[in-house]
């Protein structure tokens, strides 16, 4: 086995987890066998990807190759809501679609890009955008207005600020960086080795995480991998589900507790080696969900079962990382952003 270690990842940022996730979708959707990851041990803990063939040269052309796939005119994210409209037909979250013409064309759009993405068996494509969520058209309060945004998962956390989006203002631009780079370069990037943050001209505000880190330079193909690593969070989606004191209808989001835009994400720390199926099976599970809301209050997750914590730690989870979610700016356009994690231990040892 041979072992590709992201080594500037570390686990209270958020952006080091999803990079991890993303980077072994990307890598198992292309074909190399056995993949699986973990984190080192000792004080200084980094994220692992293990391969028998897990060598810088061929992680690096994977990554690239996944994303100039991604920046062919052809690709789901090139397309656009309308022909004279160039806003990204598959961003979960749109400004205002006035119509019922405009929500009819949008949706016949999408189902297009889903029909052609089925038939050519693209199992990774398919997971991000149905973790991702679309435009909800069904979400109405009792005005009967329109909550567009409550089919869209929590950990998708583009500014909407002038009219930007997820798509078009960030997979379509790290796709074509990272597609410009050699594959030396992208493996370079993703061990730490280097940090070209091209979308964000490497600036000290650069938002290339996406509301998983801090605003700063941020290596685009580690960024590419973290938005990629989405694809494991599944989302439910719900129709008038009235919560507590709060709003009603949003997507329940895995990894996320909480009522609306803010709460807490939280993704395991373990031990052992795990391949991505048996991730998706433990990030989904109500064990962890609960286990993460400890200390929380009640009315963010109900009540937590007092077996939780001793189901996770003989599945190998020794803690659970909690992000809270800040907001930043204006009411109307809010920045989200996960802060520094805290680490909440099983006891597995």
């Amino acid at each position: 086995m041979t072992n590709f270690v992201l080594a500037t990842a570390e686990p209270k940022t958020m952006l080091s987890h999803m990079a991890l996730y993303g980077l072994a979708a990307i890598v198992e959707d292309s074909g190399l066998d056995d993949v699986r990851l973990f984190w080192t041990g000792g004080m200084e803990s980094r994220p692992v990807l293990t391969a028998p063939r897990a060598t810088p040269e061929t992680i690096g052309e994977i990554v690239r190759a996944h994303a100039a796939q991604r920046a062919t005119p052809d690709s789901w994210p090139s397309r656009a809501v309308s022909d004279g409209e160039p806003r990204a037909l598959m961003s979960p979250r749109l400004s205002v679609i006035p119509s019922s013409e405009g929500w009819s064309s949008l949706q016949d759009r999408r189902r297009d890009v889903l029909d052609r993405l089925t038939r050519s068996r693209a199992l990774l494509d398919l997971r991000l955008l149905a973790a991702l969520g679309e435009p909800s058209y069904w979400s109405l309060n009792r005005k009967g207005e329109r909550f567009q945004d409550d089919g869209a998962s929590r950990l998708e956390m583009q500014p909407r600020n002038q009219g930007s989006e997820f798509v078009g203002n960030r997979i379509r631009p790290l796709a074509a960086a990272v597609a410009a780079r050699t594959a030396a370069a992208v493996s370079d990037g993703l061990l730490g080795r280097s940090c070209r943050d091209e979308i964000g001209k490497d600036a000290a505000t650069s938002r290339t995480p996406t509301g998983f880190a801090s605003p700063g330079p941020t290596d685009n193909a580690l960024a590419w991998c973290a938005l990629w690593g989405i694809s494991q969070f599944p989302i439910a989606q719900r129709i008038r589900i009235r919560v507590r004191g709060g709003r009603e209808g949003f997507a329940i989001t895995t990894g996320h507790i909480g009522q609306g835009t803010a709460g807490h994400c939280y993704v395991p720390i373990w031990y052992g080696r795990w391949r991505t199926a048996r991730l998706r099976s433990i990030v989904a599970s109500r064990q962890l969900r609960e286990f993460a809301a400890t200390g929380l209050p009640s009315e963010e997750v109900g009540p937590i079962d007092p077996t939780a914590c001793q189901w996770l730690a003989i599945r190998g989870v020794g803690a659970v990382v909690r992000f809270t979610v800040e907001r930043f700016g204006s009411d109307s356009a809010p920045e989200r952003r996960a802060a520094l994690g805290e680490i909440v231990k099983t006891g597995r040892r």
